[in-house]
């Protein structure tokens, strides 16, 4: 599940959130929220009340949290309303000390982030399991796996070093400590699981590489390079369990979504040098730099001035017409893969014709959505 708070408030968009399944996406603006599918591609419910300045969805169901973005009495940062979206009511609200950053949902817990603290609650009855205690954390950075079984985690900024992770069980109601992963030696940007809850992404605010790690076995990390010049990292996100190689995406305010295979580390030590060397001879360096798991295997350019960006994969059966990337903006703006402009038809599940592929879904906080298909 990829979230993000957007600062500046001229466009009116302050925060755009995908569901755990990427089927929906939530923008929360100056008037109230919308909640988008993007497997229909129209607009699938509306709420105008004023100002909200976080909004996040229940997997496909009637479920959604809010939280005011303080232009209104009625619409505090400090207050979290759960909202029925089939009944158009409030089921009810919880008021926090101070602002409300962030907020996760699986279909167990709910997790609300505050400044120096996560509350852990149990979602069918709002009973508070555990208060846990964590480093300064104004951008709000946590994340809870979206699977509850056969694990529930919660991932938030551990106290004393800068960069370092504390993974918690929020299955049990103690809430015990898993473990803790030094990721960085900056303060921590943001936070993401795969959708098993094996995998943990993670980002500092320097912005130029992303580790993956899988908790179970600490000594097992990936490493990433977005590129040399610092940027801030608004959104990771794993492509689906049954994608394999396993795929992680990564947006930046430098206006670019760049895609990544994580490859196992034995195939990594072992394989990497000798194959990147049989497949320079024989094929353009552009395509033999791909085989180097610490690079992107793409990077998309969206459309616009450089923004934040949020993306998540998903899969569909089959697959865009062509090779390459294909991209389609519900706006109708191209983006450009390789360097190069692509406007495929729309919508893009028309254009649908071969085997099994992933899509990567953009949103910016300027502009409306955009699927991308990578093919191949």
């Amino acid at each position: 599940m990829s979230s993000l708070h957007c600062a500046q408030r001229g466009s009116g968009v302050l925060n755009v959130a995908f569901n755990q399944d990427n089927t929906c996406v939530a923008v929360a603006d100056m008037s109230g929220l919308r909640v988008f599918s993007l497997e229909q591609h129209k607009r699938a419910f509306r709420l105008d009340i004023g100002a909200i300045g976080l909004a996040q969805m229940l997997f496909c169901t009637s479920l959604l949290a809010y939280v005011g973005a303080g232009e209104q009495p009625t619409l505090s940062p400090r207050k979290l309303t759960l909202y029925n979206t089939h009944s158009n009511a409030a089921i009810q609200s919880l008021s926090f000390p101070s602002s409300v950053l962030g907020v996760h949902l699986n279909r167990k817990r709910l997790a609300v982030v505050l400044e120096r603290r996560v509350l852990l609650y149990v979602l069918e009855t709002l009973e508070l399991l555990r208060t846990i205690d964590t480093a300064p954390n104004p951008e709000g950075v946590a994340a809870l796996t979206t699977c509850h079984e056969p694990t529930c985690q919660l991932a938030v900024p551990a106290g004393g070093e800068p960069g370092a992770v504390r993974v918690y069980d929020a299955a049990s109601g103690s809430g015990s400590v898993l473990g803790e992963l030094r990721a960085h030696r900056s303060p921590l940007a943001v936070l993401a699981w795969s959708d098993t809850g094996s995998l943990l992404a993670s980002a500092s605010q320097k912005g130029t590489v992303v580790r993956v790690h899988a908790p179970a076995s600490p000594d097992t990390v990936h490493s990433f390079r977005r590129g040399s010049t610092p940027a801030r990292i608004s959104g990771l996100a794993f492509a689906p369990s049954p994608v394999q190689p396993a795929l992680l995406c990564v947006a930046s305010d430098h206006g670019t979504v760049h895609l990544f295979r994580i490859t196992p580390q034995l195939e990594r030590k072992s394989s990497t040098a000798a194959a990147a060397a049989v497949i320079s001879s024989v094929l353009p360096a552009t395509i033999a730099r791909a085989v180097e798991p610490t690079r992107c295997l793409t990077t998309i350019r969206l459309p616009g001035r450089p923004a934040a960006s949020v993306c998540s994969l998903t899969t569909v059966d089959g697959g865009c017409v062509g090779a390459g990337v294909g991209v389609t903006w519900l706006g109708g703006h191209p983006c450009k893969a390789h360097g190069n402009p692509f406007t495929p038809p729309t919508p893009l599940h028309h254009a649908i014709q071969t085997t099994q592929h992933s899509i990567l879904v953009c949103c910016t906080g300027t502009r409306a959505l955009g699927l991308l298909t990578m093919t191949g």
